[in-house]
């Protein structure tokens, strides 16, 4: 027992810097954001954002900065939830190639963030987009009952289409996914972390979309969607925990769109 103790014990120091380093990004992250809750203008583009300003000059410099600004967000709410697959992870690399498995972890954890940050780059054009078209708020809160209607309708039948089921049935069984594709070596973890990211993304896309409906600088919006993130990928297939959700959003949209 004092042995199988050691091992547990060992193992748990050798990872540990991997941990450390999630923790401190993710903890970096969410006070960057909370510090920058007052500083609207840096979200939304400013007021030369709701003036309509061509891109280019300040313009581009608002949106390089909008960019910033959900890069930070995705790393934020999506590295929590990668946690239990890095674990799985960990734990398979380590007995593939003992004593290095760091590496190798880290590597997984940066190609699983490099999907989610060509998203934040999507999502940074589209709150542009939005914000010069007059549609945001300078909370980037949707300021259109269509707009917001049309969000939360699209978000909550993707909830339920066969596209979403097979990204996030990766999400949830990250072993069998890793078995299948696994490949040795960091630039093999990269490349299995950017697939299993891309999977994480085609999965909770439309959930991150509802952000422009309920304010992406809001911190506590961001943490609620984070934790039905971590929550469709922990909670049981049977429970149909993301179908729940999905019924939610469409009524919150019907809502919306009636004016009930």
């Amino acid at each position: 027992m004092r042995r199988a103790w050691s091992l547990v014990a060992g193992a748990g120091l050798r990872r540990a810097p991997v941990w450390i380093g999630m923790a401190a990004i993710v903890a970096l992250s969410w006070y960057y954001l909370s510090s920058m809750g007052g500083s609207h203008s840096m979200m939304h583009g400013g007021a030369a954002g709701h003036a309509g300003m061509p891109m280019g000059g300040n313009g581009a410099v608002s949106l390089w900065t909008t960019f910033g600004m959900w890069a930070v967000m995705m790393m934020a709410m999506m590295l929590p939830t990668v946690a239990p697959s890095t674990l799985v992870f960990a734990r398979l690399s380590a007995r593939r190639d003992p004593g290095r498995e760091n590496g190798a972890t880290a590597a997984y954890v940066a190609g699983y963030a490099a999907p989610w940050i060509a998203y934040a780059v999507l999502a940074a054009l589209m709150q542009w987009a939005l914000t010069h078209a007059l549609l945001l708020d300078p909370m980037a809160r949707s300021t259109s009952t269509v707009l917001s209607a049309a969000i939360l309708l699209v978000a909550g039948i993707y909830q339920w289409l066969t596209l979403k089921s097979a990204c996030l049935s990766r999400c949830r069984t990250p072993l069998a996914f890793f078995m299948a594709n696994w490949r040795d070596g960091r630039a093999g973890a990269f490349g299995l972390g950017m697939r299993h990211g891309g999977y994480c993304v085609g999965c909770c896309w439309a959930l991150m979309a509802v952000m422009f409906v309920v304010g992406a600088m809001s911190l506590a919006w961001m943490g609620f969607i984070m934790l039905l993130v971590l929550g469709e990928k922990l909670i049981p297939a049977s429970w149909r925990f993301d179908k729940a959700v999905g019924v939610a959003m469409v009524a919150a949209g019907l809502w919306i769109a009636t004016g009930v």
